[in-house]
């Protein structure tokens, strides 16, 4: 009998999942460790676009999703006053979904084959002169595995041991995010500007509601020495309905920076490789990092499937993903630069562009990444 291959997998997350339920081939046994307590996800909202979503529906995992997420067909950009700037109504053959991340990763956890592990945070790796890899863990135990994948997020610590270009980059502002449940259902997802401020709201299901706020201030800074609620109420309080609602009536509200890196290649030393936000960490304007670390993990997946643990598989994944994560990883930072305008003559310049632009030229440049089908392309 063939003895499997073992691949380890740092990090619990959405890409290690999602790698490890598109590896069909029978070859390969997986590992899976998490350095928290538990395999979880936080609460916020997360978009599933359709360019995700064709994944999801070759593990066969569409229909749970839809079940569990909010589908909205429009999509408004607002003043803070909310008038509206633009209306734009997205079309494909898959819905647009927002999922709460709890559930998303839920799916993907349930009856997943692989070995989980928490309470394993990474020390370092070591190269083997056979091609194995062996794993250090801050717990003092020691594996070897045939490769490794790093799906440990923005701060990656297999990152270090392949690229070690340094801290991620705070771009200027912090985001404030959390998920609500309301008494009622406006049915569409949002975008408001203000002066170095933006509010989104997305429709998750049943009317629970996913929304996120932006202010640039220093990095890390706290809300003190008002606490959170009242401070958002200061930032925020004046906006039009339903935004100051729906941050008044959030139990748990998550805070960060909104940072990123630079796009780079070269994400795989040995057997060891990158995945999701270890490889192309991004802001969240354009909402597909979640999505671009679906569509990476299923090329890397099918990749391996294809030519095995070889560097012609991780090059052939690295060809096929960096372009675009490159292009949207730019883009975003584009995106988030505009929003948190504060000069008053810029913001009335960018109001009139986004008043002018046609719903045509807008769905054009939406399609450019919602059409995108990572299932169909040539591995």
């Amino acid at each position: 009998m063939k003895k499997k291959k073992k691949i380890a997998i740092i990090g619990g997350g959405i890409a290690g999942l999602t790698f490890a339920r598109s590896l069909t081939t029978k070859d390969y046994e997986i590992h899976i460790f998490e350095k928290k307590e538990n395999f979880s996800e936080i609460g916020a909202a997360i978009s599933v676009f359709p360019n995700a979503l064709c994944v999801m529906d070759d593990l066969d995992l569409l229909e749970e999703i839809l079940q569990n997420g909010g589908q909205f067909k429009t999509v408004y950009l607002k003043t803070s006053n909310g008038k509206v700037l633009s209306k734009s109504e997205p079309k494909s053959d898959y819905p647009v979904i927002c999922i709460h991340r709890a559930d998303l990763h839920r799916i993907l956890l349930k009856n997943i084959e692989a070995h989980l592990y928490n309470n394993y945070s990474l020390k370092n790796i070591a190269h083997l002169d056979n091609g194995q890899i062996t794993i250090q863990f801050e717990n003092g135990e020691d594996r070897v595995f045939d490769a490794v994948i790093g799906a440990d997020g923005i701060h990656s610590e297999v990152r270090k041991q392949i690229i070690n270009d340094g801290e991620p980059i705070f771009r200027g502002y912090n985001i404030w995010r959390g998920v609500v449940k309301t008494n009622f259902d406006i049915g569409y997802g949002s975008e408001t500007y203000g002066k170095g401020k933006r509010v989104g709201i997305v429709p998750i299901k049943d009317g629970v509601y996913g929304w996120w706020a932006t202010c640039n201030e220093a990095y890390m800074q706290d809300d003190s020495p008002e606490d959170t609620k009242n401070k958002l109420n200061r930032l925020f309080g004046d906006w039009h309905y339903p935004i100051p609602d729906l941050m008044n009536n959030t139990e748990v509200i998550l805070k960060n920076s909104l940072i990123d890196r630079k796009p780079h290649k070269g994400w795989s030393k040995g057997n060891a490789i990158l995945l999701g936000d270890a490889s192309h960490p991004t802001t969240p304007n354009l909402g597909q990092g979640g999505c671009m670390a679906i569509e990476g993990a299923y090329i890397l997946a099918k990749s391996i499937q294809k030519y095995g643990l070889t560097k012609k598989a991780f090059n052939r994944y690295e060809e096929l993903q960096y372009p675009r994560s490159e292009n949207i990883v730019n883009e975003s930072l584009k995106l988030g630069k505009i929003g948190q305008i504060t000069n008053p003559v810029l913001i009335i310049l960018r109001n009139f562009a986004l008043r002018a632009m046609p719903s045509s030229v807008a769905m054009k440049m939406i399609d450019k990444y919602f059409s995108y089908r990572v299932t169909n392309i040539e591995i």
